[in-house]
């Protein structure tokens, strides 16, 4: 009876080593299912995704003379106006009474100089003319007195050129101050004034090219440094895009402050390249400024990328149904894809994602074939 319970026993601990050892054979042979894509030549190309203001590229913005009464507001917002149109008029009766007003006292000095000149001639024909003799001491010395001295002459000329001052200056502000014309061709966006006003703060009427545009752009100081002339660049709207290229950039940087902080940042702006009826001076749009690419390269996407503590940095591979890791050297990069300069070659099938699941020479099958998309 005890021979056949160790028999028993015996039997089972076999059946038990068997079922582990397939047990453990099963698990050694355990796939991981893996989505993979293709090593292959293709363009990368490095964007900065922002978002930028719409500004016209040529607008004027003008003021009002303080004392001059406006006469008429001749524009409305939305207006087109050319150049040389006329925005407004200003009440010039007075201006126009100080001009005569200098006129008058301009003309009256001159008369005055005429007078004393001609006199001052007359009074030294007569002494040339008349004999030194008793009975003409009388008429000599009166033509002596009438005979103009250096300082009356003096005077004579700086109450002309006083006078001439004044006229001038009541011509240059008539001439300043009896309307307002338009510098540029555009469209009217802003009137703050009305006819009957006298003077106002800040812009009274402002014109913009609206045919002409920019976007002013902010951007730190980490994506200052990628940022060129010439970079091309899209603005989006409505979704449409726009040609655009990065034109100016700012040679100081601006400090925000805001009641819960403040940055600082650098204006950079681009040239809308093309007609974009879409787009509304003021309103934000996107922008993607093509920082960098390069064509034809060995490229991977970016998600089969991994970063060791080192900062190398390494994919896997699919060979023979294991996972192999290697070593790449990166070269540009984008959000989507990745230029490879060493480490594998075209054709290769990379694992996208590899989880912590995914180690060197793990067995894997491709999703694709296995009925995963």
């Amino acid at each position: 009876m005890k021979k056949k319970i160790i028999i028993s026993v015996v039997i089972v601990a076999i059946i038990g080593i068997i079922g582990g050892i397939q047990i453990a054979s099963r698990n050694k042979k355990q796939v991981t299912t893996v989505k993979t894509s293709k090593v292959a030549i293709g363009d990368v190309k490095m964007y900065l995704s922002t978002t930028a203001t719409i500004k016209s590229k040529n607008e004027k913005n003008y003021s009002v003379s303080g004392a001059t009464k406006i006469s008429n507001v001749k524009v409305s917002v939305g207006d087109k106006v050319k150049k040389g149109d006329t925005l407004l008029t200003y009440d010039i009766a007075d201006l126009n009474n100080q001009v005569q007003s200098a006129q008058i006292n301009y003309d009256n000095a001159i008369s005055q100089k005429k007078d004393a000149v001609d006199s001052n001639d007359d009074a030294k024909d007569t002494i040339a003319n008349t004999a030194d003799t008793p009975a003409n001491t009388a008429i000599i010395s009166t033509a002596k007195a009438s005979v103009l001295s250096d300082e009356k002459v003096k005077q004579l000329n700086n109450a002309v050129k006083s006078a001439e001052a004044t006229l001038d200056s009541a011509k240059i502000k008539l001439s300043q101050n009896s309307d307002i014309t338009s510098d540029i061709g555009g469209v009217v966006t802003e009137v703050n004034v009305i006819s009957g006003q006298t003077g106002a703060q800040g812009t009274a009427i402002a014109v913009q090219d609206i045919s002409s545009l920019k976007g002013v752009v902010k951007v730190g100081k980490y994506d200052a440094a990628k940022v060129a002339l010439g970079q091309t660049s899209t603005i989006l709207s409505n979704g449409k895009s726009y040609k655009a290229k990065v034109s100016k950039i700012y040679p100081t940087a601006t400090v925000n402050t805001t009641a819960t902080g403040g940055d600082t940042t650098l204006t950079v702006e681009l040239d809308v390249l093309e007609a974009a009826p879409q787009l509304k001076v003021n309103f934000d749009s996107d922008v993607d400024i093509l920082l960098k690419q390069v064509l034809a390269v060995v490229k991977v996407p970016a998600e089969a990328i991994l970063t060791n503590k080192d900062g190398s940095t390494y994919l896997f591979v699919v060979s023979d149904g294991k996972a192999v890791q290697k070593i790449v050297k990166l070269g540009v990069q984008s959000d989507t894809d990745m230029e490879i300069l060493s480490g594998i070659k075209v054709g290769e099938s990379v694992i996208l994602n590899p989880g912590s699941a995914i180690t060197n020479g793990v067995l894997v099958k491709d999703a694709k074939n296995v009925g995963g998309k």
